[in-house]
């Protein structure tokens, strides 16, 4: 038997710096959007600064992110196949709406190769590469007012910029709790929040090459 991490360290390393970067920027966010309030944690001016600091950071982190994706190959992780795509993602929101909490074993097998499950393959890909985009293009235009379209929608453009992106960091925050919630509830030793700690050994069984018969130029695909 052989173990292999399922989490590398470059990917535990972005996940950690992500994750602080992520939770300065709706402190200090939170702050700012009640700073006439007298609700802020953070005072204004270090709020600001914290904030703008801490966007900036987590936009590098997220180029470095990238690029590691594409010179490694991990993009693949995030591509969905589409076949029975309906029925995978039935299985997997049935175990998160009940089966986890009957102790049911997760439907999705999980490799170094494909971490996420169908769902998460989704979720992922739309925070990562749709979501985020969008909250740091929104959050520039914020920094810098006279960078935005003049006009969006009949009113001032700067307006809009602000709104998109306030609704962008609530929903961001809704998936951090839903993501520390299903960390926590995970029982298998090779994820969850631990193996973002340790890496998630998994074990495989010593195989050597073997050959792979022909079938008629078929290929079988099972899902």
């Amino acid at each position: 038997m052989t173990t292999r991490p399922m989490f590398p360290g470059w990917v535990r390393g972005w996940h950690w710096m992500n994750a602080a970067l992520f939770v300065t920027l709706a402190v200090t966010g939170f702050s700012l959007h009640f700073a006439g309030a007298g609700a802020a944690p953070v005072s204004f001016r270090l709020a600001v600064l914290t904030h703008n600091l801490a966007g900036a950071l987590l936009a590098l982190n997220y180029f470095v992110y990238v690029a590691i994706l594409i010179f490694t190959g991990e993009w693949r992780q995030y591509a969905v196949r589409l076949h029975g795509i309906v029925g995978r993602l039935r299985v997997q929101a049935a175990y998160y709406l009940g089966g986890i909490a009957r102790g049911e074993p997760h439907p999705f097998h999980a490799t170094p190769e494909r971490r996420f499950n169908p769902l998460q393959q989704l979720t992922y890909a739309a925070t990562m590469f749709v979501g985020f985009p969008v909250l740091a293009i929104t959050g520039l235009f914020m920094l810098f007012p006279e960078t935005a379209p003049e006009r969006v929608a009949g009113i001032g453009g700067v307006w809009p910029m602000a709104v998109l992106h306030t609704l962008l960091a609530y929903c961001f925050v809704a998936f951090l709790a839903m993501h520390v919630y299903l960390a926590l509830t995970c029982s298998e030793p090779h994820s969850g929040l631990r193996a973002m700690i340790t890496g998630g050994a998994i074990a495989e069984p010593n195989v050597g090459p073997t050959r792979v018969p022909e079938i008629d130029n078929h290929v079988l695909e099972t899902d």
